[in-house]
């Protein structure tokens, strides 16, 4: 930069992309670009040997302290509002630079830039941003609400891309045609009306679903891309552009979003491409939520009708085990002898205790586990008013704690209780006028402990079990539900059972 006599140094000036201003010690222009000069609207004759301050006049208080760090800086950068000559003003991206050549007329270098494109670039980028933020947070998405959900994802979308049509489409089972699941217009602020597409009409169309990854066109009328939608759908709705997106669940392509720019032609840049990609990955989102949600709620009702069923099952099952001890009550009362009454109610009391955990059943909430402790409660009240005498008096001692068991044990374990009990209210007291039976049930760590008692003079166990119908059924019922019996005959009869819970 040794003489600006030089011809050459002006046109290698004006072939910056910049605007250049080349100022001397006094800060005073003495040379201007022809992009400079484009920029503010000015003929070089307007500016020579003018100060800077008449470009930057909002900057005049700081100029001088700019230019000292310009001094001691590789460079220094700045924006201001700069003034065109028909008054327009912009935004300029302002950068100084030392001259260090030998130059003495020139001190300073100043590059100048239009910043409004890319102001309007960020702001561009921020309302997609903010667009994306408030779709990742919606509260239709998450809660599967798919028609809401659609409606405020293309909505959004063609705001923040600001393109007239925006539309999401899902293709049936065997890619034979496509349906749309919404069709924005921003024009009418609301979805409107699309009727499906058949794979017939525009095979060509279809098939590069299969093989592309976006489909861009710039001028749809004129793209041998869309040729086949031509008549049937681009001229009746003035579309001129188009940017398909694949909409994808777990990999496989099921749908696509449309961004359709109507009345004139439109480049799609890599940004509105990506942003294309997010809006897919949202209406992918909504589906699956929706899909999830729709399989919960059927899960649910088929969940409360199994309940139901099950309900009336148990109800069933205890009314008819209820109708059969009836029966067997019936019998007993017009047997002959005692003998044979009592095995009449001794089988009564074993359908009342089968009965009972079918009653527990369809009042609980589980239908796989009973309280134990209330069912043990039924099942001894139910002993009690069998054997209740007025020449005898037998109290029952209960310390049972709640024990949670699932049907298959709680059948068997009730069964083995109303046996023993059974027994000792036969055996254990004879002519005594009072006796005691007591009954415990404990659970500690997935382990479970039965104890009867009573205060009979007790028997010969071996012995017994060898004519005793009642102890047969107790044994086969221990070993069906992997339990150990013990007795202890030294005070009274002593049976305790326990087992591990599965």
């Amino acid at each position: 930069m040794s003489s600006l006599d030089n011809k050459s140094i002006p046109g290698i000036l004006n072939n910056f992309t910049e605007g250049l201003v080349l100022l001397n010690a006094k800060y005073e222009i003495v040379f201007c670009s022809d992009l400079f000069l484009s920029l503010l609207g000015h003929s070089s004759e307007e500016l020579m040997n003018k100060s800077v301050e008449h470009i930057f006049p909002e900057k005049r208080k700081e100029l001088k302290s700019i230019f000292s760090s310009a001094e001691y800086s590789e460079s220094i950068v700045f924006y201001a509002v700069v003034n065109r000559n028909n008054n327009k003003p912009f935004t300029a991206r302002i950068r100084i630079v030392k001259n260090t050549e030998t130059d003495k007329d020139v001190k300073y270098i100043v590059y100048i830039k239009d910043n409004t494109p890319y102001q309007r670039i960020r702001k561009d980028i921020l309302r997609k941003t903010l667009t994306v933020e408030h779709l990742s947070k919606s509260r239709k998405i998450r809660d599967g609400k798919l028609d809401e959900s659609i409606f405020e994802i293309l909505e959004m979308a063609s705001r923040a891309m600001n393109t007239q049509r925006v539309n999401a489409w899902v293709f049936d089972k065997g890619h034979s045609q496509i349906h749309c699941i919404g069709n924005f217009d921003a024009v009418k602020n609301k979805l409107v009306d699309q009727k499906d597409l058949p794979r017939i009409a525009m095979p060509n169309y279809f098939k590069l679903f299969e093989t592309e990854k976006i489909i861009i066109t710039v001028d749809a009328h004129k793209d041998k891309k869309t040729s086949e939608l031509l008549e049937i759908y681009l001229k009746p709705h003035n579309i001129h552009s188009l940017m398909d997106i694949p909409i994808r669940i777990e990999g496989e392509m099921i749908g696509v979003v449309c961004f359709e720019h109507t009345k004139s032609s439109r480049e799609w840049n890599l940004q509105e491409q990506k942003f294309g990609l997010v809006i897919a990955q949202m209406i992918s989102l909504a589906l699956e939520t929706s899909g999830k949600q729709k399989t919960r709620t059927d899960l649910e009702h088929a969940l409360k009708e199994q309940k139901v069923l099950l309900q009336e099952v148990h109800h069933r099952v205890k009314n008819n085990l209820t109708i059969i001890a009836s029966l067997l009550n019936l019998q007993a009362n017009k047997a002959k002898d005692e003998y044979h009454k009592t095995l009449f109610y001794e089988s009564r009391n074993r359908l009342n205790s089968i009965a009972t955990v079918h009653q527990l059943l369809y009042q609980s909430k589980s239908y796989a586990s009973v309280n134990f402790k209330e069912y043990l409660e039924e099942v001894l009240k139910n002993i009690q008013d069998s054997f209740a005498s007025d020449s005898q008096e037998v109290i029952i001692k209960k310390g049972i704690n709640y024990v949670e068991l699932d049907v298959s044990t709680a059948i068997p374990l009730a069964l083995i209780v109303n046996e023993l009990v059974t027994n000792s209210y036969k055996h254990a007291f004879g002519k005594l006028k009072e006796g005691t039976i007591e009954i415990s049930l404990i659970e500690n760590n997935k382990k479970v402990f039965l104890r009867i008692k009573d205060s009979g003079p007790g028997y010969d166990f071996q012995k017994t079990c060898e004519s005793s119908v009642g102890l047969d059924i107790v044994h086969g019922l221990v070993e069906q539900i992997n339990a150990t019996l013990t007795y202890d005959n030294q005070s009274g009869s002593t049976y305790d059972i326990s087992f591990t819970k599965s």
